[in-house]
């Protein structure tokens, strides 16, 4: 059981539980694609990269985590620089971003 599960069912409710499974595959994408283009955004990210969606869901999980959220390291490194370096996620401006 991932960490994300874990605490997606300590919390019970279901948006946590859904959370948890979104947050678990983008964590096992984003790893695997941190091996290929590095930790930043760069020429190696393509459309819908992971690096995008880290601001979106650190957010969300802030939210329906509430202050457990801040023990999901790897989200919240990946959520906070994505979060200072593209300002508002997309869904916020109804911009596209590509990576």
């Amino acid at each position: 059981m991932t960490m994300y599960l874990h605490l997606g069912n300590q919390i019970g409710t279901v948006e946590a539980r859904d959370l948890a499974q979104q947050l678990g595959s983008w964590h096992d994408a984003m790893v695997r694609h941190l091996r290929v283009a590095g930790a930043k955004r760069g020429p190696k990210c393509l459309d819908e990269c992971p690096h995008d969606e880290a601001a979106a869901l650190w957010s969300s999980a802030q939210q329906i985590f509430g202050d457990r959220a801040h023990e999901l390291a790897f989200l919240r490194a990946h959520g906070q620089r994505m979060a200072t370096t593209t300002g508002p996620p997309q869904e916020a401006t109804g911009e596209l971003r590509a990576c």
